[in-house]
């Protein structure tokens, strides 16, 4: 099964700048007053972030944690690109030749079946050939040559690829599907790729049911090499932490490394529902406890070593490699964050997401700092870097709007501290 096209819509924002890297490319970042919308300010919004990461960097990190570095190795200065043409969550992006490709997710409010290629060079959106099954929610991972999908809450067992051929059209192409025993398949599962070797699939949800629903079985961890075309996934050592949702994952070095995480606890769950209907009150965690678990896996010895938890628990955010050291943790859901806007029926006169903090994972250290905070605290979010430059589009806020989904372009350059 292949799909190739042209791009035939293209959605461009012109009002904006051109920054220079400094390495030849050219980065283009919006006016924020032109892409403050109805709910969110975003011209006050990043001055807000200003000052709360200068008021972050004026306390040292092991006045929060014990033992943990006190100097980051980055700071991020944070701007906004052009507007999302369409709200989107819980898909999967990746760099591929000068364009980011974005697909699967939620595309809100219409849950269209929607791909788009955005070039940073200029800020354009372009609609190109939407995955050939709707995927809803999904996990994926990007080498920079092919995105990789994996099933989805809507995808059942198939697991896409997505590349540009050489006359640089989009093309889709089918992989082995997941094995039988997933049924109609799972959603809310980490995804890793190593580039040519090996692609991961850790935790996740059965589809059809909410990660809250108890009683689920724990889904095998799978692996597909990537160097064999017959290949099809085989079971990999189970990850140790137990059955998890929402986990934070990265591939670097040669290795899969995991965090974080979430997983329903049928008795808090029962309290918490209890609590709810009689009091209006919550349990901890809404009985969904997060983790602070994190682990590393070697797949030539098919075999998963602790390294140091998190901080804090972390669910739901994202994990980017820079320098092939650090691991940055972008965000999670288990707390929420205040911008300058407003947010449907809450008399809070404030834009409302979940954490907005930035933690990284020095693998040399085996030890996390914080980096500080981002512009708009939100999960389901696929971060993408070049190396210099962080990108992340939409995401799932806690404002009601557009179904709880965002349109806004984060992009935060990075400064490597001496």
């Amino acid at each position: 099964m292949q799909r190739c096209v042209n791009g035939c819509l293209r959605h461009v924002l012109w009002l904006g700048i051109l920054v220079s890297p400094g390495h030849g490319a050219e980065i283009y970042q919006a006016e924020p007053s032109k892409t403050t919308t109805e709910w969110r300010d975003d011209a006050a919004s990043l001055e807000v972030t200003a000052k709360l990461n200068q008021a972050y960097a004026e306390m040292p990190f092991g006045v929060e944690q014990e033992g943990v570095l006190d100097r980051p190795p980055f700071t991020i200065a944070w701007s906004v690109g052009p507007n999302l043409p369409v709200a989107w969550k819980g898909g999967v992006a990746g760099w591929i030749d000068q364009e980011i490709v974005l697909t699967g997710g939620l595309w809100m409010p219409g849950r269209e079946n929607l791909t788009y290629a955005y070039r940073p060079a200029d800020g354009a959106y372009q609609a190109i050939a939407p995955a050939p099954v709707h995927l809803a929610y999904t996990q994926g991972a990007c080498d920079g040559r092919k995105l990789y999908v994996v099933g989805g809450r809507d995808a059942g067992r198939n697991v896409l690829e997505l590349s540009k051929t050489a006359e640089g059209t989009w093309q889709w192409r089918s992989l082995a599907s997941l094995p039988e025993s997933e049924g109609s398949g799972r959603w809310l599962a980490a995804v890793g790729v190593l580039p040519n070797r090996w692609l991961f699939l850790v935790g996740g949800h059965p589809t059809g049911t909410p990660s809250e629903t108890s009683g689920q079985h724990r889904m095998a961890d799978l692996r597909l090499s990537l160097e064999r075309p017959d290949a099809q996934w085989e079971p990999m050592a189970p990850y140790p932490a137990g059955k998890r949702n929402l986990l934070i994952a990265a591939v670097a070095r040669g290795k899969l490394y995991v965090f974080g995480g979430s997983e329903n606890n049928t008795r808090m769950r029962e309290i918490h529902l209890e609590l709810a209907k009689k009091f209006k009150l919550n349990a901890p965690f809404n009985g969904v406890p997060n983790y602070r678990d994190a682990c590393c896996y070697d797949p030539s010895r098919d075999q998963w070593t602790a390294i140091r938890p998190l901080p804090a628990p972390m669910v739901a955010g994202w994990g980017v490699v820079v320098e092939e050291r650090y691991i940055l943790l972008m965000g999670s859901a288990d707390v929420r964050s205040l911008r300058v806007g407003k947010s449907k029926d809450s008399a809070d006169p404030h834009w409302r997401g979940y954490g907005d903090r930035i933690l990284c994972y020095d693998i040399d250290a085996n030890n996390y700092s914080r980096i500080g905070v981002m512009p708009y605290g939100v999960a389901t979010i696929p971060w993408i870097c070049n190396g210099r430059y962080l990108f992340g589009f939409g995401g799932e806020p806690a404002h009601g709007y557009n179904v709880n989904t965002e349109n806004v372009l984060q992009i935060g350059r990075l400064q490597r501290q001496e």
